[in-house]
This record gives C-alpha cells, structure tokens and sequence, in this order.
C-alpha cells in the first residue's frame, strides 16, 4: 500500500485555509490522537469534533514557525498554528457552555500537515484573539 493511501486511512482529513492564497488545503488527524482525545471525556471529544475543524477553517490567525520545545510535534516538525476564538465549549459530559473567557483556542499542525495538538490557552491582553506571547513564540504571523 502506498504511503499517502495508507496516511489518509490511518488520518481524517480536515479542510483548512491556506494561508499564502486563501485557497483550501488539507490538514490530516490521526484516528488514534482522536481515540485517545475521546478516552478524557465527551467535552474533549466534542471539541476534537466541532472546535478543531471550526479554528482550521476560520482562524482568527495563523502563525508559522514554532519557537518553544514544549509546542513541537514529537513525531515531525511543528509548522503551523492556527488560533481562534470559538463561540462555546464544552463540560466534560458533552453539555454546551460559553467559551472560555479570555482564552484562544489552538491548533497545532507539523510539517506534513498533520494536526498533532489542539488545546485551549491565556488569550493576549492586547488581542484577545491571540495567544500570550504570541511574538516570541512563533516566527512568523501568516493571517
């Protein structure tokens, strides 16, 4: 079997922006990543299934060039980070809540176009719609 067919059945494929022209690209999730995600609690996995995909195809930002060990993929090279702000969140039975207050949702993308983290975090104090420390942390602000 070829590698990209076997990546694509190992991998759910999301939607994404393309930075450099506005276009569509496709980022990859690992059906194991998502399992595992799923074992926390439902919130987790509800926010693997409608926040993840929400943030990649409506960032409020996209950084390249990740700058701290603790952002890096294990696996690869971190690339990408795409940022948002979600409508809601979720409790960890599932339940809908307001979204977390001053806080920016992440997600992380390597090399290869695999989302390899998502998660919440402090939002800046100067732009709620992007994370602390955002100008040390990545090189570069595509979006």
């Amino acid at each position: 079997m070829a590698d990209k067919e076997r990546s694509r059945r190992d991998h759910l494929t999301l939607n994404a922006v393309e930075p450099a022209d506005g276009t569509v690209c496709e980022i990859l999730v690992s059906h194991g990543r998502m399992q595992a995600v799923a074992r926390r609690s439902m919130g987790h996995a509800k926010e693997c299934g409608l926040i993840l995909p929400m943030i990649l195809q409506q960032p409020t930002a996209i950084f390249e060039g990740i700058r701290q060990d603790e952002d890096e993929d294990r696996e690869g090279y971190g690339w990408r980070c795409y940022c948002g702000v979600p409508q809601s969140a979720y409790h960890s039975d599932g339940s809908p809540r307001a979204s977390y207050p001053n806080q920016v949702y992440l997600v992380f993308v390597n090399d290869q176009n695999v989302a390899y983290n998502w998660r919440w975090e402090k939002a800046d104090d100067d732009d709620p719609k992007l994370p602390e420390g955002h100008k040390e942390r990545f090189k570069n602000r595509l979006l």
